[in-house]
């Protein structure tokens, strides 16, 4: 894991979001979960080598943030946004959340199948603490300030620990990799990330792909945004239809897709061509 303050660990090499450990003097609060199982362990065993694990917060309900919630369903309370319940352990493509995990492991972390549970004893860990717009949290000396920032996902928030300098803000930040678009209302990601900008007391930004950035890093973000959402305009100004502008725009030469997703670059640059058009056309909603 990369240490990337006196307190702050982030895992980001691996395939999945970006799980991270804050150690406060009171236990360990885990942000998001690990999708490799293997690494998982590793990260749960490294926190109780150290003491307890207070919390596990979830910034969002897409699979590779909450897959591992169930090895904390004896371990510690679950927060996240009271809309997680909306798409917690939903259809993931065209398998069911159990059978992508599963296909995951298969691929890509074979020794994590031994550790997976039955589908029959896999726990579904949902939030036990939630809140709407804001929440703040005392551990140890460490402040956790959770604020609902949507665009993403409707359930999206950001972390942000200010006696570390660190916000975890999943994915409204996808740092030098492909962003998806698949699920997101434009004009709210845009304001959430502006308000991310806005933030005081932050020197790291830990994106929900990618690695660790500096609060700058948010006008580039936005600025491929903006890329995304004028070539599609052009298109339809052109005359394009939907069609056409699948067929005629890409963004795959911007940059790769996040580790292990190289299979994802057409799916990603088809939906975001499909959630670009309806924004452009006025239909931008979830």
């Amino acid at each position: 894991m990369e240490r990337i303050t006196q307190n702050v660990y982030v895992e980001t090499k691996i395939r999945g979001c970006n799980p991270g450990i804050v150690f406060t003097e009171e236990g360990a609060v885990f942000i998001d979960t690990a999708q490799w199982v293997t690494y998982l362990i590793d990260m749960i065993k490294f926190a109780k080598e150290r003491g307890p694990i207070k919390y596990l917060i979830n910034t969002e309900g897409h699979i590779d943030h909450i897959f591992g919630n169930h090895w904390f369903a004896k371990e510690c309370p679950v927060i996240g946004h009271e809309k997680l319940e909306d798409i917690f352990w939903t259809v993931a493509g065209d398998l069911d959340c159990y059978d992508y995990s599963i296909d995951v492991l298969e691929r890509q972390d074979k020794p994590g199948l031994k550790l997976m549970p039955s589908r029959e004893e896999y726990i579904i860990n949902k939030p036990q603490i939630t809140f709407s717009d804001k929440m703040s949290l005392k551990v140890g000396k460490h402040t956790f300030k959770l604020y609902h920032t949507p665009g993403h996902s409707e359930s999206q928030i950001a972390v942000h620990i200010p006696e570390e300098k660190v916000v975890f803000v999943g994915d409204t930040v996808f740092s030098d990799c492909q962003i998806w678009l698949h699920s997101a209302d434009i004009d709210p990601l845009i304001k959430s990330l502006h308000f991310i900008e806005e933030l005081e007391d932050v020197e790291y930004i830990v994106p929900g792909h990618g690695p660790v950035v500096k609060k700058d890093y948010i006008k580039k973000q936005l600025a491929f945004i903006y890329e995304w959402i004028a070539a599609v305009a052009d298109g339809i100004a052109k005359g394009w239809s939907q069609e056409e502008c699948i067929k005629n725009i890409s963004f795959a030469n911007h940059c790769p897709v996040d580790i292990g997703q190289d299979e994802m670059m057409e799916y990603i640059q088809r939906t975001n061509v499909i959630k670009c058009w309806k924004y452009v056309q006025g239909k931008n909603l979830w």
